[in-house]
């Protein structure tokens, strides 16, 4: 599996996850998204690095 498959699969996941919460309103399920929120902000950070880094190692 490549990067980009990986990282496709991975915020697939946390949106579904957040889907879930914020349609259903189930506590347990909202105290996580709101732990997401800044995991989210994070993961997206490290992999727009990465991937600066990727193509500017390349070029």
């Amino acid at each position: 599996m490549d990067w980009l498959g990986a990282t496709a699969l991975l915020i697939g996941l946390i949106l579904v996850i957040f889907g879930i919460g914020l349609t259903f309103s189930i506590d347990a399920v909202q105290m996580i998204i709101d732990k997401f929120l800044g995991l989210l902000a994070l993961l997206i950070g490290i992999i727009l690095m990465a991937g600066g880094y990727m193509l500017i190692r390349e070029q």
